[in-house]
C-alpha cells in the first residue's frame, strides 16, 4: 500500500504537475484575449507574452527554483506578488488569471504542507483584493466570497497529498533501514550459520581422525572445500622437541618441498617469529622462514600467516592464499582457525603424553625386570664372594668350588641383563620350565644355605597367553627370592590354580614373617621393591594382591590375576 502511495504521490511528478497545471491555467486567458472588458491595464497580448515568458522560464529552471525555494522559503512571496501583479494588469477579479494566480499558493502547500498553505493564503488574500481594487473590479458579495474560499481551500486540500507524500516518504526510509538493518543481520547470521556448519563438521571429521596427519587433512579441506581459497597450508609443532615441522599443502603441490623441522626460536624466520608472538601477518616477498626451498616456494603466493594457540601452548601454523580475502571471510577463517588449533592441539598432547607414558611404562618395566634378575643374581654374587672371603686361605678347594658357581651365576645375570634390554622370553615357557626355572634361582639367591620350593598346580598352564605367563613367573620369582633371602625358613610353598576366568597363586613360608605395613613404607623400606612391584604388577593387570605375615608366624602372599586382563608389559 505505501509503496503504491508513493508511486503516486512522488516528489518529482508533482513538480511535474505544478508545472502542467502552470500551463494550463493560461487557457481561459487564451480563449478570452480578444474579448477583454476595457478595465485591462495592459493590452491581452502583453499579458499573455509575460506570463508564457515566466512559465518557460519556470519550465527550463524547475528543479533550480524548486531547491531554491527549498532552501530560502521567502522567495515564494516573488511568485506571489507576480501573480498580484497579473491579476491586477488583467482585470482583477473579474479577469481570467484567477486559476493562474492559484500556483503560488499550490507551490506553498505542496513544499511546507499545512502551515505554508495557511502562510500563502494569509499572503495572498490582501493582494488578491488589492489587486482587485487597483483593476476597479470590484465583484459582487456572493463571486468574491466564492474566490476567497478557493485561495483558501485549494491550498490547504492540495497539502494532504503532500503531508501523505511526506509520511510515505518517511515510512520508505524507516522501511529501507529496516531492510538494510534485516540484509546485514541476514547476511550476519548467514555467515555465523555457515561458521557453525564448517565448524560441525570439521568436528565431527576430527573425531573419526585416527591420527595428526588426518587431522592436518580434514583442517586443509575445510579451508579450501568449504571456505573456498585456492591454496592453504598447515604446519604443527612437536612439543617433545620444541620443533615446527610435518608441512602439508592442500591441493597437493607435486613442487612443495620435503621440509625438514625448524626450532622454535626467532632466528628460524618471520613465520615461526610470528607463532611466537601471537600475530597474523601477510607475506610480501619478506623471508619467512630459514629453509630455503621451502621459503622458495611460499615467495610465489602472497600468504596470509595464521598462528594456531591451544591456551598458552603453540600448536602449528595455517597459511592460506591471500587473494579474496574479506573482511567476512577472514573473520570466518579465524574461526576455523581456532577450532583447528584445538583438534591439533589436543591431538598433539594426546600424542605427547601417550608418549611419555609409554616412556614411562618401559622405564618401569626395566627398572622391575632388573630388580627381579640382575638385582638378585647380583645379590647372591655379593653374598657368595662374602662367604669365598671368610674361607681363605683355610677352605681354598671349597672357595675355588663356589667361584665357578658364581662364574655360572654372573653369566646368568648377564643373560637376564640381555633379556630385559631387548626383551625376549623363551618362545616355549612351559610348566616344566616354570618350576625349574623357578628352582636354580631360589637356589642360586640362597647360596650357599639350601632352600627349596614344595609345587601344587592344578589347571592348564599351557593354556596362559605369553604375557600372562611371564607375568606370573616374575611375580613367583621375587616372593620366593624375598623367602629364601629373609625368612629364614628353608622351603617354600607354591601353589598354582588355573581356572577359566583367573589364576590364583600362593607364595607361603614358616619363617621369621614381617610386618607388611612396615615393610611396604618407603621410609622404611630403604630402596628394596620388591614387595611393592609385586603389587604393582598385579593391579597393572586388574588383579588383587594380599599380603599376610606376622613377627614369627611365617608369610603369605596371595594374588589373583584375571586371564583376559587387558595385556600389560610387565
Amino acid at each position: 500500500m505505501l509503496k503504491k502511495l508513493d508511486s503516486i504521490f512522488r516528489a518529482n511528478r508533482i513538480f511535474l504537475f505544478l508545472v502542467f497545471y502552470r500551463w494550463v491555467s493560461l487557457l481561459p486567458a487564451l480563449l478570452a484575449w480578444n474579448k477583454a472588458p476595457l478595465h485591462y491595464l495592459l493590452p491581452p497580448l502583453w499579458v499573455i507574452a509575460i506570463t508564457l515568458i515566466v512559465n518557460s522560464f519556470v519550465t527550463l529552471f524547475n528543479r533550480q527554483l524548486n531547491q531554491l525555494v527549498l532552501q530560502r522559503p521567502m522567495l515564494l512571496g516573488v511568485d506571489i506578488l507576480f501573480s498580484a501583479f497579473i491579476l491586477t494588469i488583467s482585470g482583477g477579479m473579474n479577469g481570467p488569471y484567477y486559476l493562474y494566480a492559484l500556483n503560488p499558493l499550490l507551490a506553498g502547500a505542496f513544499f511546507f504542507q499545512l502551515r505554508g498553505a495557511l502562510f500563502v493564503s494569509a499572503f495572498f488574500t490582501p493582494l488578491y483584493l488589492l489587486a482587485g481594487y487597483f483593476s476597479s473590479t470590484i465583484a459582487n458579495t456572493n463571486v468574491l466570497a466564492i474566490e476567497l474560499a478557493g485561495i483558501w481551500l485549494f491550498p490547504i486540500l492540495y497539502a494532504y497529498p503532500s503531508m501523505l507524500l511526506r509520511d510515505v516518504s518517511r515510512a520508505r526510509e524507516e522501511l529501507a533501514d529496516a531492510r538494510d538493518e534485516l540484509a546485514k543481520k541476514h547476511e550476519n547470521l548467514t555467515i555465523a550459520h555457515r561458521q557453525l556448519e564448517i565448524i560441525h563438521d570439521l568436528t565431527v571429521l576430527l573425531q573419526a581422525a585416527p591420527d595428526l596427519i588426518s587431522v592436518e587433512e580434514r583442517v586443509l579441506g575445510a579451508v579450501t572445500a568449504d571456505l573456498g581459497f585456492s591454496k592453504a597450508v598447515v604446519a604443527t609443532v612437536d612439543p617433545a622437541f620444541e620443533e615446527l615441522g610435518g608441512w602439508l599443502v592442500y591441493p597437493p603441490d607435486a613442487t612443495f618441498p620435503k621440509t625438514e623441522p625448524s626450532a622454535l626460536k626467532s632466528e628460524s624466520g618471520e613465520m615461526v617469529r610470528a607463532l611466537l608472538e601471537r600475530n597474523n601477518f601477510v607475506t610480501n616477498g619478506q623471508v619467512v622462514i630459514q629453509d630455503r626451498a621451502l621459503n622458495n616456494w611460499l615467495m610465489q603466493n602472497k600468504w596470509f600467516v595464521i598462528p594456531m594457540f591451544l591456551r598458552e601452548h603453540p600448536v602449528g601454523l595455517l597459511l592460506v592464499e591471500e587473494s579474496g580475502l574479506t573482511t567476512e571471510r577472514k573473520s570466518t577463517l579465524m574461526t576455523v582457525a581456532n577450532q583447528a588449533a584445538l583438534a591439533l592441539g589436543t591431538t598433539t598432547l594426546c600424542i605427547d603424553r601417550a608418549r611419555r607414558l609409554a616412556v614411562e611404562t618401559e622405564r618401569n618395566r626395566i627398572a622391575r625386570d632388573i630388580h627381579d634378575t640382575v638385582a638378585q643374581s647380583l645379590f647372591g654374587i655379593v653374598y657368595s664372594l662374602d662367604a669365598c672371603i671368610t674361607m681363605l686361605p683355610e677352605k681354598a678347594a671349597d672357595v675355588k668350588k663356589e667361584l665357578t658357581e658364581l662364574r655360572s651365576l654372573a653369566n646368568s645375570a648377564h643373560e637376564e641383563v640381555r633379556r630385559s634390554i631387548f626383551d625376549l622370553w623363551p618362545s616355549a615357557l612351559t610348566l616344566d620350565v616354570f618350576m625349574t626355572d623357578l628352582s636354580n634361582y631360589v637356589s642360586s639367591c640362597s647360596r650357599p644355605r639350601p632352600f627349596s620350593i614344595i609345587f601344587n598346580n592344578s589347571g592348564d598352564f599351557n593354556s596362559l597367553s605369553s604375557g600372562v605367563r611371564r607375568t606370573v613367573y616374575r611375580l613367583a620369582q621375587e616372593a620366593l627370592a624375598n623367602s629364601a633371602q629373609h625368612s629364614g625358613a628353608d622351603s617354600a610353598r607354591l601353589c598354582l590354580n588355573i581356572n577359566q576366568e583367573q589364576v590364583y597363586m600362593s607364595i607361603s613360608d614358616e619363617g621369621c614373617g614381617f610386618d607388611p605395613s612396615v615393610v611396604l613404607s618407603r621410609n622404611v623400606n630403604g630402596g628394596h621393591f620388591g614387595l611393592q612391584g609385586i603389587l604393582e604388577r598385579t593391579r597393572a593387570l586388574g588383579g588383587t594382591c594380599e599380603i599376610v605375615s606376622q613377627p614369627d608366624a611365617g608369610a603369605r602372599i596371595m594374588i589373583a590375576l584375571p586371564i583376559h586382563g587387558q595385556p600389560h608389559h610387565a
